[in-house]
């Protein structure tokens, strides 16, 4: 069968060509699929699937309530209920605790807590996200690289690292190798591919590797062992050790490779190495990686100094008058944490939010972990692919988040509300258990 007649006969187009689909089945299959498209070449793009997503779902919910009240006897929904409205609770609680309410705040938890009406209309309408998109994954990889074809000027403005007109060098190199990764996991996930699929599928990991090198994004490369990782063991399935220990030596020998012969490689290495002996060794502290370095235990020392409701994202104290950061203390180190925060997820909402903040991050990792770690080892094919790259999406997204926050940037908390959502409504309703279970 040729590309186009295996795409045309997959269950999701043929619901949306076949007259009698229902049409909420219709918009959320379309949203859902199309909003990987343009995920970092469109301003806003994934914020309005987000949007349209929680209107249909809103709507789908009045007009029959009993099939999503059923939904809440799953303890998968409730936990990962829990875990997208956290970091709302977490904004609430810690603001009334400092009586200090301040309504913009809430413009990012919102998304996520959108994401579990988004997730309830997918369980309830059984939209199969993985069909979708195994297409529009690679898609959206390639899309990007016509982005940076055709608009040079934001990867000029950054000294030659590649970006987007909205996205900047590290989140660019960070989800451009993401997706890349997901673009390889899908090969033969749905079924067998015909060779100018793999060929998509290839060309677009590839290609998002590429890109991830173009932009320098050091934050994007500590995820890459792990995504190897994963898709050796739960892709190509590989169980024997000394295979895996071969294939990482492999994997080492390419990064030495990329180092020696790309310059832009050798360069940022080689700049994190000289950051890390000038911060330890004091003669430096006020480079990329050692305000970083700093950055980590100033948050952990105000987090010590208010850890019950946190400063919110304006009233951080003179670093100076903490006396546990004096000893390190910068004007470069005070500037970076007022004006581009902690530089790592779990900090930068234990400042904000104190305590609330701590348990919001945790949960939001480790519930959807939790859930698409079991669901990786499912019989079900479907269940197991949604499970095996939302493993895959969480595993990257914790490894950005150790030195850059990934949800202060709002289009990046709403594709987590989106991924999460999809995925987890696949594994639900793909393999369903007792509500007592």
């Amino acid at each position: 069968m040729s590309f186009k007649s295996r795409l045309f006969a997959s269950r999701q187009v043929r619901n949306l060509i076949y007259a009698g689909t229902d049409r909420t089945t219709i918009i959320a299959s379309i949203v859902i699929g199309i909003a990987p498209l343009f995920f970092l070449t469109v301003k806003s793009w994934i914020n309005a699937a987000v949007l349209v997503l929680f209107v249909v779902a809103i709507y789908d919910a009045v007009q029959t309530p009993n099939a999503y009240r059923a939904l809440l006897r799953d303890r998968r929904i409730v936990w990962l209920s829990i875990a997208l409205g956290s970091a709302f609770v977490a904004i609430l609680a810690a603001q009334i605790l400092r009586f200090d309410i301040r309504p913009p705040a809430y413009d990012g938890p919102l998304r996520p807590l959108a994401g579990i009406f988004i997730m309830l209309l997918l369980v309830v309408r059984k939209v199969d996200f993985i069909r979708i998109f195994q297409w529009t994954c690679p898609l959206s990889v390639l899309i990007c690289a016509f982005a940076l074809w055709f608009n040079p000027a934001p990867t000029a403005f950054w000294v030659n690292r590649w970006a987007t007109y909205f996205v900047d060098p590290l989140t660019f190199g960070q989800y451009s190798l993401l997706l890349g990764f997901l673009s390889l996991f899908m090969i033969n996930a749905v079924e067998k591919d015909g060779p100018a699929a793999i060929a998509l599928k290839l060309s677009a990991f590839l290609v998002g590797l590429g890109m991830s090198i173009g932009s320098g994004s050091r934050s994007a490369w500590i995820a890459l062992p792990v995504l190897f990782a994963i898709w050796l063991v739960a892709i190509v399935r590989i169980r024997d050790v000394k295979l895996l220990l071969a294939s990482f030596v492999a994997l080492a020998v390419g990064c030495l490779l990329a180092y020696l012969l790309i310059d832009s490689v050798q360069l940022r290495v080689d700049a994190a190495i000289s950051d890390i002996a000038s911060y330890f060794d004091g003669s430096n502290r006020d480079t990329s990686v050692g305000v970083r370095l700093s950055l980590v235990q100033a948050s952990w020392h105000l987090f010590l100094t208010q850890p019950l409701h946190g400063f919110g994202d304006s009233g951080i104290p003179p670093l100076q008058s903490v006396p546990a950061i004096a000893s390190y203390y910068s004007p470069a180190l005070e500037y970076a944490i007022i004006n581009n925060g902690a530089h790592n997820e779990l900090m930068q909402n234990m400042v904000r939010s104190g305590i609330f903040g701590l348990i919001s991050t945790v949960l939001m990792f480790v519930v959807p972990l939790v859930v698409f770690w079991s669901a990786a080892r499912s019989r079900v094919p479907g269940a197991r692919t949604a499970g095996v790259i939302g493993l895959a999406y969480i595993a990257a997204v914790f490894c950005f988040g150790l030195s850059t926050e990934n949800f202060n940037l709002k289009y990046l908390a709403s594709f987590y509300a989106l991924m999460v959502a999809a995925l987890a409504a696949q594994v639900i309703w793909a393999d369903p258990r007792s509500p007592t279970t």
